[in-house]
């Protein structure tokens, strides 16, 4: 066991609880906000679904990963991850999510630039495709899913409404948890060569940043959209479906940004339609971000590094 491996195990486990921390926001936040679960419950629903869902469908996007450049190691590889954690701390610091999967890419794409690895057009079209249009197409399913949803629960009392909502709310939870492990966490898994002992470790360490989530899923839950238990379990189910079809097409896509383009989906639908415009403002400004300041600044700190320590 290597140095090198040490420090990349470390910076992976952080990594991954800043990933629980921030991230578990986008899709507690509305449960817990609508008092249908509480936080501990839902730590130990992401870690489990984490696991199971990078176990069985993350050979998907890490195939992605693999197929692009192969497994990154050594000095490249902690670069890499050390600036996802600073972008993590800044972003979490301003109570905003960051897609991992966005921030990863870039910083990795850069990675490849720099160690002379040609990058296939065709898939990077193809990603840079599906990312632009993925939180429209959720938001437009999840608008007609909800209306849907709406309709029926005209057909059943409130009593029952609001007992189904609390089961399916661990359902969701696991099911969101699931397809993020199977997208995201397979994707770091592909990047990074890691075997499945070690993705019992980042589960772990999903599920304890998770339960630190309750700042931010106040603020995604109720300081950028208003919506009550039926709307966030349309949103959660269809941005979750959303990214469980790029994941079966192979491209790691974000999970905050599909479930988010959900629940701007549930609002357009409502009435009254209650945003917070000027966050929504801000979390749009950091999707965009989070692919620039990954790429630009792996590149400005990996460049001078190759040329100092020659690898």
């Amino acid at each position: 066991m290597t140095f090198d491996f040490i420090i990349e195990a470390i910076l992976l486990l952080l990594l991954i609880y800043l990933f629980g921390l921030n991230n578990g926001s986008v899709f507690e936040g509305g449960l817990a906000g609508s008092g249908l679960y509480n936080y501990t419950s839902a730590a130990v629903l992401v870690g489990v679904g984490i696991f199971l869902g990078t176990l069985i469908q993350g050979r998907y996007t890490g195939s992605f990963a693999q197929d692009m450049g192969g497994v990154l190691s050594g000095n490249a590889a902690i670069v890499l991850l050390a600036v996802q954690l600073v972008l993590f701390l800044l972003f979490t610091f301003i109570n905003l999510p960051l897609s991992i999967t966005q921030s990863l890419v870039g910083g990795w794409l850069s990675v490849l630039l720099i160690l002379g690895i040609v990058i296939k057009a065709g898939p990077m079209d193809s990603l840079f495709f599906w990312w632009v249009i993925s939180p429209f197409i959720s938001m437009a399913f999840t608008a007609v899913f909800y209306k849907a949803l709406r309709r029926l629960s005209f057909h059943f009392s409130i009593s029952s409404i609001s007992y189904s909502s609390r089961l399916a709310a661990f359902a969701l939870v696991f099911y969101t948890s699931f397809v993020l492990g199977a997208n995201n966490v397979g994707f770091i898994m592909g990047a990074f060569g890691l075997n499945y002992i070690f993705l019992v470790l980042l589960a772990i360490a999903a599920a304890v940043g998770a339960l630190g989530a309750s700042k931010m899923s106040k603020a995604i839950g109720e300081d950028l959209i208003v919506a009550g238990p039926l709307g966030i379990t349309a949103a959660l189910l269809g941005g979750t479906t959303v990214l469980l079809f790029l994941t079966y097409l192979g491209l790691p896509a974000s999970l905050t940004t599909t479930i988010l383009g959900a629940m701007i989906g549930v609002g357009i639908v409502s009435k009254p339609r209650m945003f917070n415009r000027r966050y929504l403002v801000m979390v749009v400004l950091s999707w965009v971000m989070a692919f620039i300041m990954g790429f630009v600044i792996v590149y400005g700190v990996l460049t001078p590094l190759k040329l100092l320590l020659h690898f």
